[in-house]
């Protein structure tokens, strides 16, 4: 599911398990929102997984626009799921002005051999492969099934209603710039906002988290680019002295440091690794002129100065370690976090979305109920739509057929493809030559998975004294209906 469909469901999840408010629909409206999404989307099929989803969005925009939130609140729905724009372009402008006045103050008219920034970013960032790598093949070994996390409904949340939602820094630096900071001195709706937000975090954490990955990667390759920004800018305005100077290591030391730094330009480009000999020439600090080299190099560096030629190779280096890797690690959490905004997991294990589950597979259920001797008052027809709306889902349908006299017979009714039930009244003491008679009838003609319901309601109340009497009244008729080879229900249940 599409994140932003999967925020809807989460923002109608908060407003539904919040404390009645009169700018929330009530629960009468959100069943009837349930009847009319389940009306609308009737052509798809009952155990498409898609089309479930599809009337989870469907409900969810139908009782977000219901409700009368307040324009701050409703501005949630319409925010973006992922990090805010500003945050990252600050990232991004942070990393390249770091590394440029990194490059300025360090290294400000010379190119040196053993520039600590350009070197340091360099090493930096193969720890961080190393470390990624590493982390790579344990996550591996250690791979555990990913389990969704719960939702959790506004009126049992413990998250004070005055504290942030966030837990973490950055998120608190995303709720600020979202809004929330204001939110959170609110109670009522804001506590219903607040849960919202809260919800949302724990289940958009995985591409959240990829997004701050690709932020990290392209602020690295920012970095390089910074310093690389000064490098040429420097030298555009002035001549560059090129060399090394150290105390403690010798020029042997630096040839190693140096072969070892510029491997990969010299796989790449076919260079040859610096002898002892250039190495010592450039001991000191020397400026412009043509370096003495062999012909292949000179070929591949077509400039010809000193200064001009360490600038290239710098370069080099850090575009093959350092700006192109990191391209291509941020291109991999961009695609992580494409797949993710597109693949959210709604936990649909937990009893809201569960009840909403009994309620669309119940769309296609239809039921005729035939009364036995029961007058079907406004109130008893509202008792048994709801016990149904219960059992069977809001998208169920009832059928009342018309009353049967006491000791008539079974009217002789198409079946068609309804369930058929028989409404019994538990008040009636249960006889073998009337109710037996009826319940082989409906044996016979309906068969054995019909329905038996017996109305309890009534007999409850003029026995709320005596609930030993109800309760042998209910075995009674139980016996009685499973000795003749059908089941009973009492509706409605008890307590309800």
């Amino acid at each position: 599911m599409k994140a932003s469909s999967a925020r809807d469901i989460v923002f109608a999840h908060a407003m539904e398990t919040a404390a009645p408010h009169e700018s929330l629909p009530t629960a009468e409206r959100c069943s009837a929102i349930t009847a009319h999404s389940l009306h609308a989307l009737g052509g798809d099929k009952a155990g498409s997984r898609t089309a479930y989803l599809r009337f989870l969005q469907d409900r969810a925009v139908r009782i977000i626009e219901a409700a009368q939130l307040p324009a701050d609140i409703r501005a949630l729905r319409q925010q973006s799921s992922g990090l805010s724009r500003w945050l990252s372009l600050a990232v991004l402008i942070g990393a390249l002005v770091l590394g440029f006045a990194g490059h300025a103050i360090t290294d400000p008219h010379r190119v040196d051999l053993l520039s600590p920034s350009l070197i340091g970013i360099v090493l930096w960032n193969v720890l961080v492969y190393g470390w990624l790598l590493v982390s790579g093949i344990r996550g591996l070994f250690r791979r555990r099934p990913s389990m969704v996390q719960a939702l959790m409904p506004t009126q049992s949340a413990t998250v004070p209603v005055s504290a942030p939602v966030a837990s973490h820094w950055w998120q608190k630096l995303q709720a600020r710039a979202s809004g929330m900071g204001g939110l959170a001195r609110g109670t009522g709706l804001r506590k219903m906002a607040l849960n919202f937000e809260q919800n949302w975090w724990q289940l958009h954490k995985r591409s959240r988290h990829a997004q701050w990955l690709m932020l990290m990667h392209l602020g690295a390759s920012m970095l390089a680019l910074g310093a690389l920004l000064s490098l040429w800018l420097t030298g555009l305005t002035n001549a560059y002295q090129v060399g090394w100077e150290s105390t403690f290591l010798s020029p042997a030391a630096v040839q190693a440091c140096l072969n070892m730094l510029f491997a990969p330009v010299q796989a790449l480009v076919g260079l040859a690794p610096w002898s002892l000999d250039q190495v010592q020439s450039l001991q000191g600090w020397a400026l412009g002129g043509t370096p003495e080299m062999e012909p292949g190099l000179r070929q591949i560096l077509e400039w010809p100065t000193l200064g001009q030629r360490w600038v290239q190779l710098y370069t080099l280096l850090l575009l093959i370690m350092v700006i192109a890797p990191r391209w291509a690690l941020a291109l991999y959490q961009g695609l992580k976090v494409w797949w993710f905004n597109r693949h959210v997991e709604l936990p649909l294990q937990q009893p809201y979305f569960q009840q909403l589950q009994r309620d669309w597979a119940g769309r296609a259920t239809e039921l005729k109920v035939q009364p036995y001797s029961l007058d079907m008052t406004p109130e008893r027809e509202a008792a048994l739509r709801r016990y149904v709306a219960l059992h069977y889902g809001a998208g169920a349908q009832l059928s009342l057929q018309p009353v049967l006299a006491y000791g008539a017979p079974l009217p002789e009714v198409e079946q068609g493809s309804a369930q058929q039930v028989l409404l019994l009244n538990l008040a009636a003491t249960p006889e073998v030559e009337i109710h037996g008679a009826l319940l082989k009838q409906v044996l016979a003609r309906w068969g054995v998975q019909t329905d038996v319901w017996l109305w309890a309601a009534d007999f409850r109340a003029r026995n709320s004294g005596a609930p030993s009497r109800v309760q042998e009244r209910e075995h009674l008729w139980r016996e009685f209906v499973h000795g003749l080879g059908l089941n009973a229900s009492l509706v409605p249940e008890a307590g309800v």
